[in-house]
């Protein structure tokens, strides 16, 4: 697919897709404005507090969502080029949200050679951003998110008050990967990171990180000793997780492991926790299952936003 060029969102749209948001599976709530504090005679109380359903359609992680969705080129924040790939029906339902991922591409390849991957994701019910580049820092992952930001506070915009964004997930293809967990370390408003085909080069990149973060890496891939080496050095204290794609090479992450990402992030971003399981349970599906074979640690204690 070939991304249309806009001025704004919903306007001369690309569409795949064609089933209708009677489709939607609408679950996990976030309530927020819980902090009420105890009343007495003659006080008033609490504002009752505010329940937030995340959108997430479909189930299956191997295909497509139902779904349709709109591609959006040459968003013009920090010099353009970038991508949004969203449902093309934002969602109207009362106090229900898109859940919001920011991709990274390899270094020198354009954001739209992973549509595969990122339709997936949008016809599931993310909001996406794809970078036009990466280049292993935070800068541009982080500008993606305040434009973001400004969509869902401008009542012009198709996106407005449609979005969670105190939650983010950011992904990417090996240098896009890097610059996933440049930003996981700076802006807290990313909740975790997963690399696909990626590590850092001196190997230390995850040691003051303490959000979730994934690598899928592949057996032939010549991203392997950064993926194994970032995942094992004994400094890292957040949640970690790695899987070899046996047979894969460097861009397996992407194509043949886009049902791992979807997952990641339907579990992380959306509290999708049944999805624990096929990471780091006893015969998961991407947990020593198949062509993968994986390595996790530090996950005791920690629990998910909705747990």
């Amino acid at each position: 697919m070939s991304p249309v060029d806009e001025t704004s969102a919903g306007a001369n749209a690309s569409e795949t897709n064609a089933e209708t948001d009677e489709s939607e599976t609408l679950l996990n709530t976030d309530v927020s404005n819980t902090d009420a504090s105890n009343t007495s005679a003659g006080e008033s109380s609490a504002p009752p507090a505010e329940q937030v359903t995340v959108l997430l359609a479909g189930d299956d992680v191997d295909r497509d969502g139902p779904l349709a969705t709109t591609v959006q080129a040459n968003l013009p924040f920090s010099g353009g080029g970038h991508i949004l790939v969203r449902p093309t029906n934002i969602t109207s339902e009362p106090n229900t949200k898109h859940p919001v991922a920011i991709w990274g591409p390899g270094g020198g390849t354009a954001p739209d050679y992973y549509m595969q991957l990122l339709t997936r994701m949008a016809s599931q019910g993310f909001v996406v951003v794809a970078i036009r580049e990466s280049t292993g820092n935070s800068v541009l992952m982080s500008a993606a998110i305040d434009w973001l930001e400004a969509q869902n506070a401008d009542p012009g915009s198709p996106m407005h008050d449609r979005l969670i964004l105190d939650r983010v997930g950011v992904f990417g293809h090996s240098m896009g990967g890097l610059s996933s967990e440049a930003v996981a370390l700076v802006d807290d408003r990313v909740a975790t990171a997963l690399l696909n085909n990626s590590g850092s080069f001196s190997h230390d990149a995850l040691v003051n990180v303490t959000i979730p973060t994934g690598i899928i890496y592949g057996e032939t891939g010549d991203e392997r000793p950064n993926a194994e080496g970032d995942f094992h050095n004994p400094g890292n204290k957040g949640p970690c997780w790695l899987s070899m794609m046996a047979g894969g090479g460097h861009g397996s992450g992407p194509w043949d492991g886009a049902g791992a990402n979807v997952a990641w992030m339907r579990w992380h971003i959306g509290g999708e926790n049944s999805r624990k399981d096929a990471f780091i349970g006893d015969g998961g599906k991407y947990n020593d299952t198949g062509i993968w074979r994986t390595e996790f640690k530090n996950w005791e204690g920690w629990k998910n936003w909705n747990e």
